[in-house]
């Protein structure tokens, strides 16, 4: 879901200023269906090609949050086993619109070796939709008959009723026959919330037995919320503050969460990682603190964008069991380092594991000089140890809208006993393989996108 927005935030710079994601159900069999639809600038029936081939991005070379030109075919397989796709656009003076359907079921039941998209366009410029005919008008009407056959829509006036509330650019998308878990029922689920959307196994997870009342404390907070609420998790999506951008969930616009702004005690941290060739966006702003519940939750984590997309939310670089670090939660964007196909995690260069060695030096070193703000204790044993950061930090204020430094006034001594080119012996993790786009059981074979944050199943 989250490479589905992706698609529509980049809009924004052609004037998009909404996605609205919602539930409907298909007429035939009234079964549910997701849909998004955003009044970007549109597809024309060239870029429509482009979107639902294989391997095509012209995203590499700008700021857009996507690169890999799959993203809009595996995240659509992910949630279902068809999308449909309608678009309306404007390119030099000529008004089109298009429609195009990516079925597995089709594939399957038919049996093609290869992965056919049937696509039909036309041209809106004049009164009337007057269809654009690259071949024959057998070919097209071939396109038509398998698009009605195959789709949720049973006419050619159906198919041209879904353009309605498109308006004069925009797309919608519809993605049907929603995959089911083992117990054949819906991964996802739209009745637990109807202003949400989610993920039916992570919600549905300890609520048929009493838990204690730490439990359902954190429970209840974003960082635990984010692993199975699609509006908890677009909150946090994106860094930047949209100005006349919005994520409609179900009818409801999602409100931004910055969690910087939450922080208690919050300092300002510049890294710039060395590296023999200078890098682009090289630096990263860290905002730093402790989580405004701390220290009775014991949260904590860097929440970690790249382009303003957020790829690993409360990353924790501490060790588990220790005092050291809890309530400590962090944001940065790291544009130095590069996402996963999916992502949902950074690869394992040098780059990434001098950031999580710098960011858990920060987290230690934030917490030996501030832990007692919030409360926390040491124990009494004089063999209780901190790692050293080499520095002892200024003091801060008390409370959670402290006005923050300037950046160069809190180095926090960091770099004074860290060794930038250290060599560290931390295994490489190998990307995970490349989508097969043959069929097998039925189901199309794609790696399954993997938890938020590493800790489900299922992700957005």
């Amino acid at each position: 879901i989250a490479e589905l927005l992706d698609n529509a935030v980049d809009e924004v710079q052609n004037g998009a200023t909404f996605v609205k994601v919602d539930r409907v159900n298909i007429m035939k069999d009234n079964s549910p269906a997701l849909v998004f639809l955003d009044d970007g600038g549109g597809m024309d029936p060239e870029s429509l090609r482009k979107c639902m081939s294989l391997g095509y991005s012209t995203k590499k070379a700008n700021k857009t949050i996507g690169q890999y030109g799959n993203g809009f075919k595996t995240s659509t397989m992910r949630l279902g086993a068809d999308v449909i796709v309608f678009s309306r656009a404007t390119h030099e003076s000529k008004a089109t619109q298009s429609i195009g359907l990516l079925s597995y079921t089709y594939l399957r039941k038919t049996g093609q070796d290869d992965v056919i998209v049937p696509m039909i366009d036309f041209d809106i410029s004049g009164h009337w939709a007057e269809p654009i005919i690259y071949s024959s008008q057998d070919d097209w009407a071939f396109n038509l008959k398998t698009i009605l056959e195959w789709s949720p829509f049973a006419s050619k006036s159906e198919l041209l009723q879904q353009f309605e509330d498109i308006g004069p650019h925009g797309t919608k998308v519809i993605i049907y026959n929603l995959w089911m878990n083992d117990e054949g029922v819906y991964e996802l689920s739209f009745d637990d919330d109807e202003e949400d959307i989610c993920l039916r196994d992570e919600a549905n997870s300890g609520s048929l037995k009493k838990l204690p009342k730490k439990v359902l404390e954190r429970q209840s907070h974003i960082s635990y919320r984010i692993r199975y609420s699609l509006r908890a998790y677009a909150s946090m999506l994106y860094l930047g503050k949209f100005d006349n951008f919005k994520i409609i969930l179900r009818g409801k616009p999602i409100q931004q969460f910055h969690i910087a702004d939450e922080l208690k005690f919050p300092k300002v941290i510049s890294y710039r990682p060395q590296v023999s060739a200078p890098l682009k966006d090289a630096t990263a702003e860290t905002t730093i603190g402790f989580i405004k519940e701390a220290p009775a939750l014991s949260v904590s984590g860097f929440n970690v964008y790249h382009k303003n997309r957020l790829i690993r939310p409360f990353w924790k670089v501490t060790g588990d069991g220790s005092l050291k670090g809890n309530g400590v939660v962090g944001v940065l964007e790291a544009n130095f380092i590069e996402p996963t196909h999916d992502k949902q995690d950074f690869e394992r260069s040098t780059l990434f594991v001098r950031l999580e060695s710098k960011l858990k030096q920060m987290t230690l070193e934030y917490w030996k000089a501030y832990y007692h703000l919030i409360g926390h204790q040491l124990p009494a044993s004089s063999s209780y140890n901190m790692e050293s950061g080499g520095s002892v930090l200024s003091p801060v204020g008390h409370g959670p809208d402290m006005q923050k430094q300037p950046a160069d006034q809190h180095k926090l001594g960091l770099a004074s006993n860290f060794q930038e080119d250290m060599h560290l012996d931390v295994p490489s993790v190998a990307l995970q393989g490349n989508v097969r786009h043959n069929l097998e059981n039925g189901k199309p074979a794609v790696q399954p996108i993997i938890g938020i944050a590493e800790v489900s199943g299922i992700g957005y």
